[in-house]
């Protein structure tokens, strides 16, 4: 009896303290997910740039999306084209430990969030270069009207710089 009395009082204890912290009902709060079908097409975006076949974007981006990387602006087929001439510089390129998340805030307006380490061996030098970025992709809909992506493009322009080099 002791013990169920206990076990009653700690799983009551447990349940009142997971309402501690209140949903917040401004404009920017909302609701997470990570296993929402937003956050599935994301990583499955991410796969096939991995394997040089982002083409499937077209398959989710909305006619006219606006894509930046830093701050220069690209549209649907420049971002898809660019993305994909980084199979021709890089072997074995990959995400290490991503984290997708979809963020659906109170205001309406859906965000998916992406960070990781991207790494990638140079075809041309054999090198091993390695890269921290973050991305968001907004959606209306079912649709990703645009994207920014944010990283250091510095080993890039030098594998692209090499490779010109070496198609002339």
């Amino acid at each position: 009896m002791k013990n169920s009395i206990l076990i009653t009082f700690i799983l009551a204890l447990f349940l009142t303290s997971c309402g501690d912290i209140p949903f917040d009902t401004s404009d920017r709060g909302g609701l997470m997910m990570a296993t929402d079908d937003k956050t599935i097409i994301i990583e499955r975006l991410a796969k096939a740039y991995t394997e040089g076949n982002f083409e499937i974007a077209k398959d989710y981006f909305s006619e006219n999306g606006v894509h930046y990387v830093n701050n220069d602006e690209y549209t649907n087929d420049e971002i898809i084209a660019g993305y994909n001439f980084h199979s021709l510089l890089y072997d074995e390129m990959e995400h290490l430990t991503p984290w997708v998340t979809t963020m659906y805030y109170n205001d309406g307006s859906i965000y998916t969030n992406q960070w990781a380490e991207w790494t990638g061996k140079s075809k041309i030098t054999g090198e091993v270069q390695t890269n921290n970025f973050h991305c968001w992709w907004k959606w209306e809909g079912d649709k990703i009207v645009s994207t920014a992506c944010y990283f250091d493009t510095k080993d890039i322009d030098s594998e692209a710089a090499l490779y010109s080099e070496q198609s002339q």
